[in-house]
């Protein structure tokens, strides 16, 4: 098989192996898989911390922008990027250019390919438009007004100078290859490996005389809705079920929910264990019964499918990309109101039937199987190798 040379414009904004941080994990899960089939991968990212080393994989971190104002950085890091893919194409033949991380205002010009065929993707749902998201200026006075639309039509033109557009769900494929006819979109699901094989052999409903497990595996910020999460474990507490409850991550967020648990004195039964290691969330999944997601318009929500790999069912809102990855009542639940009482109801809906419990996870383990890096990558690998074939133009 032929080793691919590949320049990537923009490896999320935060490139990890191991930290709590979705795009950045998915893309080096991608970059580092290909890299271990002896592709050569340069990726420009504005930070990385990697633990793992590979020779093939060579990043180059910009770090802040230098211009003042923050809705102008994307600008920055495009013309770095540019910058250092001319100097390698010195050096180096490449054979691709790849724009990750193309959320919209993120992307605003189209990436210099010097004739290579330009791949983009993978594509994630946005976040619902919130206030409470909004980066504040620096100085008081911001310029987004004036630069997004400016953004928003380079990010277009990106797209329409694709070759290649890699999309997370068959849903978003199908959209975006009605809207931009010239590339190949094709569906690629985030990488799952889960760390243990057989798992429907062990994975058995847990006896009503233990406590029920419901984790929550997030940044404990507004718009996961962390405070719904805990609201929901009152309510089947108060039901009368026997249940124990775990959040994963931090951040704004926590010292409401710490506030909350106080005053409902649930302080024995929801436990806040901070940041956790990637590495270490896996132990968590297997050992919870349910992971809930309170989420609204969650872009595709990395946990839930570690999650189903290892055979814990999820319970989520039907929005964004878990209501794609998701079959209702097949090998999960999805629920249509952002309430606890809609969460806690559909917790209950398990918690008295284990059977359905048990059909949810092993449907969810069997879903999961096209999600591991060998089914991912002879994908992937086809579609780069043929993209590669394409005469270079001028």
């Amino acid at each position: 098989m032929k080793s691919l040379s590949i320049f990537v414009h923009s490896a999320s904004q935060f490139l990890t192996d191991y930290q709590s941080h979705g795009d950045g994990l998915i893309c080096f899960s991608l970059l580092n898989g290909l890299a271990r089939r002896n592709h050569n991968i340069f990726a420009y990212t504005n930070y990385a911390v990697i633990s793992q080393k590979d020779s093939h994989l060579q990043v180059k971190s910009g770090g802040r922008h230098r211009v003042p104002f923050d809705s102008l950085g994307p600008w920055e890091h495009s013309w770095r990027a540019d910058h250092w893919f001319e100097n390698l194409s010195h050096r180096y033949d490449i054979d691709i250019v790849w724009r990750m991380h193309p959320y919209g205002v993120g992307c605003p010009t189209a990436p210099k390919t010097l004739g290579r065929p330009l791949v983009v993707g993978p594509l994630f749902y946005s976040w619902p438009e919130n206030e409470a998201m909004k980066a504040k200026p620096r100085f008081g006075i911001g310029i987004e007004k004036l630069v997004s639309p400016l953004a928003q039509q380079g990010w277009h033109r990106t797209l329409q100078a694709a070759s290649l557009i890699i999309c997370a769900t068959n849903k978003q494929a199908e959209s975006m290859q009605n809207q931009f006819p010239q590339a190949k979109v094709s569906c690629l699901p985030v990488i799952v490996d889960p760390p243990i094989s057989n798992l429907s052999s062990i994975r058995k409903a847990t006896d009503k005389s233990t406590p029920f497990h419901l984790l929550f595996v997030a940044n404990l910020v507004q718009n996961k809705n962390p405070l719904i999460f805990c609201q929901a474990v009152k309510l089947v507490r108060d039901y009368g079920m026997n249940v124990k409850a775990t959040l994963l991550g931090d951040g704004s967020e926590r010292p409401h929910i710490e506030a909350y648990c106080a005053l409902e004195e649930l302080e024995n039964t929801i436990h806040l264990q901070g940041k956790v290691p990637n590495n270490e969330v896996y132990s968590y999944l297997r050992n919870a019964d349910l992971l809930i997601s309170s989420s609204l318009g969650e872009p595709y929500g990395r946990s839930i499918v570690e999650a189903m790999s290892v055979g814990t069912p999820c319970i989520c809102h039907k929005s964004g990309g878990p209501a794609e990855i998701i079959e209702n009542e097949v090998d999960g639940l999805l629920v249509k109101e952002l309430t606890a009482k809609a969460f806690a109801d559909a917790l209950a809906l398990i918690y008295t039937n284990r059977q359905i419990w048990q059909r949810l996870s092993e449907n969810a383990i069997t879903k999961a199987q096209s999600w591991t890096s060998e089914a991912v990558f002879s994908r992937l690998e086809d579609s780069l190798l043929e993209l590669s074939q394409i005469p270079k133009s001028c």
